[in-house]
């Protein structure tokens, strides 16, 4: 092929390559979209794990004495009234205590009313001698009679007003060793009280983990007691929503893993401040470096749902 025609026919498919490119990259791809055109949908609910407890919080019971249990009188999950007996403890000691203490009062109410008839007679004694002292004195003085009757009256006189005194004093003292004797009947009165364990208020009995004929140490648990006064959820929101979240907000509560609806409720607390996750960290080695805030729902039917079960609240944004 001559030279001449080689580069023309270069040069023609050169120019078609060109336009080609130029019309592709003219036109505009259907499907591609600007930046603007997508739009961000907001959230219209958050879920999480919560776990259901008293309102007033669960606390545990216990002994201040060390002793061994004879009667239970409640059984795990019974609602109790406030003062009601849960427990007898052995008080065979305390019983002995207040029988001794209350013997020793008896015996000292009666020396107290001796020393008062002793105190009595001596009175009687006394008015006896003064007369007695005032005669021989007179017969003395008038010379009817010896000054030595007149002495030895006054002394008799003076003795018994000492003896009244001494009575006196005894009387004084058995009194005040009697209210050390009720101090002492009331002190293991309260030792007996303290073997019987009241319900502090109205609540349930969560559980019980002690058995009649048990020993138990000072201070030893018996069980949980959850106080009455409704239940509440308690879950966390990722710091992510954390701002979303505010009182008065209403909740669904469903079954962990389900939407099955087992009661309404409304949040009533929401955490000043962002912490940790806590339970809801189901792997010891989550260490996700994720903060939450604590939110607290109020159960509308505490009967719908268990004390400690886990469900899941369904935060209406």
């Amino acid at each position: 092929m001559p030279l001449h025609l080689y580069k023309m026919k270069i040069t023609q498919t050169t120019l078609f390559m060109l336009l080609l490119l130029a019309s592709c990259g003219g036109k505009e791809d259907p499907k591609a979209k600007k930046l603007s055109d997508y739009k961000v949908e907001k959230v219209k609910e958050l879920v999480g794990i919560a776990r259901i407890e008293p309102a007033n919080k669960i606390y545990p019971l216990g002994s201040e004495l060390a002793g061994k249990i004879i009667r239970i009188l409640v059984v795990e999950g019974q609602v109790v009234k406030k003062g009601q007996l849960l427990l007898e403890m052995d008080e065979s000691a305390e019983n002995a205590q207040v029988t001794q203490s209350n013997s020793k009062v008896s015996t000292r109410n009666e020396k107290i009313k001796s020393l008062q008839a002793k105190i009595e007679a001596l009175n009687i004694k006394l008015k006896a001698a003064e007369v007695t002292m005032k005669r021989d004195r007179a017969l003395a003085d008038s010379k009817a009679g010896t000054d030595k009757n007149a002495i030895d009256s006054e002394n008799i006189y003076q003795n018994l007003q000492a003896d009244i005194i001494i009575a006196k004093a005894e009387v004084n003292e058995a009194i005040a060793s009697l209210s050390e004797l009720s101090a002492e009947t009331n002190y293991f009165t309260q030792l007996k009280n303290k073997r019987k364990i009241y319900a502090p208020e109205d609540g349930m009995m969560l559980s019980i983990e002690v058995r009649p004929g048990q020993a138990l140490a000072p201070g030893a648990k018996i069980g949980d007691f959850a106080p009455s006064g409704g239940l509440i959820a308690i879950t966390e929101v990722d710091e992510l929503y954390a701002m979303d979240v505010r009182n008065g907000m209403s909740v669904s509560i469903a079954k962990q893993g389900t939407r099955e609806l087992l009661s309404t409720g409304k949040i009533v607390y929401c955490s000043p401040y962002l912490s940790k996750k806590s339970i809801f960290s189901d792997k010891a080695d989550n260490l996700e470096d994720r903060r939450v805030r604590e939110v607290r729902v109020i159960v509308d039917k505490p009967g719908s749902v268990l004390i400690g079960s886990r469900v899941e609240c369904i935060i209406k944004l």
